[in-house]
């Protein structure tokens, strides 16, 4: 599985939206870095393009994205 960034759709989202690579495998698709994309790609370039992690925590915790709608939960 590969992330990419993704450079063809620019025109809805933030500038730093990621491209999942195909998965046949549960075990890719159930990854973390599979499952968090989504999530990824929801937030709002103010929270994004923050200047520093501490900064990007603050805007998260107040900021507003689309919450994951089918989250996958794990024991």
């Amino acid at each position: 599985m590969s992330l990419t960034e993704d450079r063809d759709r620019q025109t809805r989202g933030h500038s730093k939206k990621i491209m999942k690579g195909q998965c046949f495998k549960n075990i890719k698709k159930f990854s973390f870095p599979h499952r968090t994309v989504d999530i990824w790609n929801r937030l709002n370039e103010e929270i994004v393009a923050a200047k520093s992690v501490h900064k990007f925590k603050e805007k998260l915790e107040t900021g507003h994205y689309e919450p994951c709608s089918n989250p996958v939960l794990y024991n």
